[in-house]
């Protein structure tokens, strides 16, 4: 993980990629916003589309350091897919996650 620590220290903040991964955590498993603790609400914090923050981390690692980060984001990424179904009115130049729609409840 040095190369997130180098990344966040030259290209984001330090902790950028906790926050981001704790933020993706949140949207997609229910339960986890009550016993985690609160991110940042600062207006430089974006938390819009988290899963895109960490694709452009991912993005900007290099090749060789990918996996580790992916293995954090792997099973979130499954969660979300167990809990959403393929939204067939998305647009196909949307990333995978964008093409999604939460499944009602019943």
């Amino acid at each position: 993980m040095a190369a997130v620590i180098a990344l966040e220290h030259t290209r984001l903040s330090p902790g950028h990629v906790a926050t981001v991964l704790l933020a993706w955590t949140r949207q997609v498993i229910p339960g986890t916003s009550t016993q985690l603790l609160p991110t940042c609400t600062c207006l430089g914090c974006r938390e819009d589309d988290p899963r895109e923050e960490l694709e452009q981390v991912l993005m900007a690692l290099p090749r060789w350091t990918r996996p580790h980060l992916y293995s954090l984001v792997l099973p979130i990424d499954r969660s979300f897919l167990a809990r959403t179904s393929p939204d067939p009115l998305a647009s196909p130049d949307r990333p995978w996650w964008q093409q999604r729609r939460r499944r009602p409840t019943a």
